[in-house]
């Protein structure tokens, strides 16, 4: 689709759509919009197409029905989601499944791209990747929540959990009051390959960061054209705010894993869903000294998030509160461990003071407060980068990618069997994926993963 006006007018069958005048969005200067609401000159039978909210997880299984050149009947692409990409991150890039099925390609455009798991649309296509000499399989959608964004009119059609709890757009302000901490959290968002797991926020620092949340927010209408450099998100690099004052662990996991667009058994409990894994996110829950029971909103739901891949920003409304002293710590001992794995693979002198400053760091870090401990900290990160620039890329362990391809090698089984959309394949797959893209990597936990999703696919193996 493009230069959309209010003549456009689409054959749908044996119905005509008409573009609704004042309702367009054509193409701006920097290639944002590009979309439409279609008005049909008839209804048509069904119940129509459910479009969804949900985040947008790294590998997420879609398809889309399409009418390329010479199939006049139409035809299904396979794909699966990947990163946010395109102008302004408002897109969502899309991946072949294999280089053998269909490929999206001209004849999909403005086409609905369909949760397999769900069956909810999660945006349409916008773009393929064209290159005369190779197909690549590339192409990108345009995402439920960036339509809304451009035509809030379209939001009485949609369903799901929104990105982020009301009360962050309520007190977000677009002018920056404390621009170190602002640039500190864009950053931290911005580095997710380098094992950052948590980072926390206290009292009045929060207010960077609702106002990041809804800059990231893809249905937010903040704009900070004038921010201090270094201080504005990605769009779409946060999936999730939620506010856990007087909510319970459970409640606040129930918001999770519907955010994640995972359906919620109330015998088993949203707990319990999170703990046996979910699609990597980036989320940010605030007021966690607020909630009912902090101690289990920290060890039964926010631990096992960021032990299956997702990132978390921590908000804590009270310097004094005992929880935040538990996240500290928690912060301090994570980003210490991914140093400490990325030293350990460089075996010379350099690296055996590296590791004498991190059992170092670890006492400080027990007797020092948060705002003296973190400088050090970002300090002993640039040094330990530095061995890593210095390295050979010979020296990244060959084992990582073994493992990749081994997983590689069972996911194609599993397509060939028709059984990689089972559910504890898919939730395998996808801890693995997650495990791999960690920076520094957990070798011995991406080793125990695909073991564990190669003897899953083993197990049925026809006999």
């Amino acid at each position: 689709m493009s230069d959309i006006g209010d003549d456009v007018v689409v054959q749908v069958g044996s119905t005509t759509a008409r573009a609704v005048g004042r309702k367009s969005v054509p193409v701006l200067p920097d290639r944002r919009g590009d979309v439409a609401l279609l008005e049909l000159d008839r209804e048509l039978p069904g119940a129509g197409a459910v479009l969804s909210r949900m985040a947008v997880s790294w590998d997420r299984a879609v398809h889309v029905f399409g009418f390329p050149a010479k199939v006049g009947d139409g035809v299904y692409a396979r794909t699966v989601l990947a990163g946010a990409a395109g102008p302004g991150s408002e897109w969502i890039q899309m991946n072949a499944r294999s280089t053998v099925e269909q490929r999206v390609r001209r004849g999909f455009s403005g086409g609905g791209v369909v949760d397999e798991q769900t069956g909810a649309v999660l945006g349409i296509v916008v773009s393929e990747y064209k290159d005369s000499t190779q197909p690549a399989g590339l192409s990108w959608m345009i995402p439920v929540e960036t339509i809304v964004s451009h035509l809030p009119d379209v939001d009485r059609w949609v369903t799901g959990e929104s990105a982020a709890d009301e009360v962050f757009s309520g007190k977000a302000e677009p002018g920056v009051t404390r621009v170190g901490v602002a640039k500190a959290l864009a950053d931290w968002l911005a580095r997710g390959d380098r094992g950052d797991v948590v980072i926390t926020v206290v009292g009045a620092d929060r207010s960077e960061l609702y106002r990041l949340v809804a800059l990231s927010d893809r249905g937010s209408r903040l704009v900070s054209s004038d921010a201090p450099e270094g201080t504005v998100p990605a769009v779409g690099s946060i999936d999730l705010a939620v506010d856990a004052a007087k909510r319970t662990a459970d409640q606040v996991a129930r918001r999770i894993v519907r955010r994640a667009g995972i359906a919620v058994d109330d015998r088993l409990g949203s707990s319990a869903v999170v703990r046996a894994g979910i699609p990597p996110m980036t989320v940010v829950v605030d007021g966690v000294d607020e909630a009912v029971h902090p101690d289990g909103l920290l060890n039964d739901v926010l631990r096992p998030l960021a032990d299956h891949g997702t990132r978390l920003i921590l908000g804590f409304r009270h310097e004094s509160s005992p929880s935040l002293a538990v996240a500290w710590a928690w912060e301090v001992e994570q980003r210490l461990d991914g140093l400490t794995r990325v030293i350990m693979r460089h075996p010379d002198d350099r690296a055996t003071k590296l590791r004498q400053r991190a059992t170092e760091l670890r006492i400080v870090a027990k007797r020092l407060d948060p705002p003296r401990v973190r400088p050090r900290l970002e300090k002993f990160a640039r040094e330990v980068a530095a061995i890593e620039a210095d390295a050979d890329p010979g020296d990244v362990p060959r084992e990582l990618h073994e493992q990749e391809k081994l997983l590689g090698v069972y996911l194609s089984e599993a397509v060939k069997r028709r059984i990689a959309e089972r559910a504890d394949l898919v939730a395998l797959h996808r801890t693995a994926t997650g495990l791999l893209r960690r920076s520094p990597p957990d070798l011995t936990a991406v080793r125990d993963t695909v073991l564990a999703y190669a003897r899953a696919v083993r197990q049925e193996e026809p006999k």
